[in-house]
């Protein structure tokens, strides 16, 4: 399987992304490589395996996720907790943590030039200004916007920074050595080279995300870095019974909580915090066993609680320019083999 993911990958870094590092996880093992380049510019820099890569949404189920199910298993929150119960400036007296963790609030999914904010208050008083879009309940509408919110309510129950939670309650039991919101920049891979008003040049050890950026990259939507093999650390836990949350929670993790469609009428389908694989999805046959997340930087995961099977792949596929990123047909060939392998257990 790892051999015939990396050739796969060997494809792709010849013309649609510079590089990147992969796990699966299997039998209760993590088995690891990686192909490509850390850095195509300025200069040509091989992988050597150990880097560090800017995961973007994957802060959201990693991180944010595991803290608000961490919180509910303590008492502190349940998945019916109003938003506005916590946070007092949030406008909408019904929203719930249910709402947000399923994308179905009502909110929108961004905040309209996000490459102009100089910091944290600013980027609040947008969120706290946000309109809904919907009603809530009807449409699946993926948000940036709900999880800085569940990020927020995060730190203000802990009256701490959300790095600091996380590195106490996941990076510390699990062993998550090389994950951080503050990395080492010489050990990350660059991400897209930005020019704007507020940063200019490449991101490296720097959140991709331009409102995490503006952040402090301390935000519940994204600003998390890691490796391939961290992230395979906190999936093989799921498996083993051994993770930071209860075994009860991780099933309740896996379970379809809404059908829906966006605003463009394209199906689409939440657990709480992950994706599930819709209709159109190539794992559309396994959508019972499979919850996933994707990143804009060019990451993604899949775990499959029943056959205990997990995947990772970090890459840089925004760099030098987002406009580039060309990965996702990628993700699906390596799918396939997924597939062909279950297909073969029956």
């Amino acid at each position: 399987m790892i051999q015939e993911i990396k050739k796969i990958l060997e494809k792709g870094i010849q013309s649609d992304f510079p590089g990147g590092q992969f796990c699966v996880i299997q039998h209760g093992t993590i088995t690891c490589d990686y192909v490509g380049y850390k850095a195509l510019y300025p200069d040509p820099v091989m992988n050597q395996g150990q880097e560090i890569y800017d995961v973007a949404s994957l802060t959201k189920v990693i991180s944010t996720n595991t803290l608000i199910f961490k919180l509910i298993e303590t008492g502190q929150l349940t998945l019916k907790t109003k938003i506005k119960s916590v946070l007092d400036k949030y406008p909408f007296e019904d929203t719930t943590i249910y709402d947000l963790l399923i994308h179905s609030s009502g909110l929108k999914a961004d905040i309209q030039r996000a490459n102009t904010l100089q910091n944290k208050n600013e980027v609040l008083e947008k969120v706290f200004q946000s309109n809904r879009i919907y009603e809530k309940g009807t449409h699946v509408v993926y948000s940036d916007i709900g999880f800085i919110l569940l990020g927020l309510i995060i730190e203000t129950i802990h009256q701490k920074p959300i790095d600091l939670v996380a590195q106490s309650e996941i990076f510390q039991p699990l062993k998550m050595d090389k994950t951080s919101y503050k990395p080492n920049s010489i050990d990350c891979a660059p991400t897209e080279y930005r020019d704007d008003t507020v940063y200019k040049g490449y991101l490296q050890g720097r959140v991709h995300d331009e409102k995490s950026f503006a952040m402090g990259g301390l935000a519940g939507h994204a600003g998390l870095f890691s490796t391939a093999e961290d992230i395979a650390k906190f999936i093989l836990a799921m498996f083993n019974d051994q993770h930071v949350l209860s075994g009860k929670t991780i099933q309740l993790l896996n379970e379809t909580q809404i059908d829906s469609t966006d605003l463009y009428d394209n199906p689409k389908s939440r657990a709480l915090g992950f994706e599930k694989p819709s209709s159109q999805h190539v794992l559309k046959d396994y959508k019972k066993e499979i919850i996933m997340h994707t990143g804009f930087t060019g990451c993604n995961l899949m775990i499959n609680l029943k056959r205990q099977t997990g995947f990772v792949l970090l890459t840089n596929a925004v760099h030098p320019k987002r406009e580039l990123n060309r990965i996702f047909g990628y993700r699906d060939e390596i799918y396939r083999l997924f597939i062909k392998q279950w297909e073969e257990q029956k």
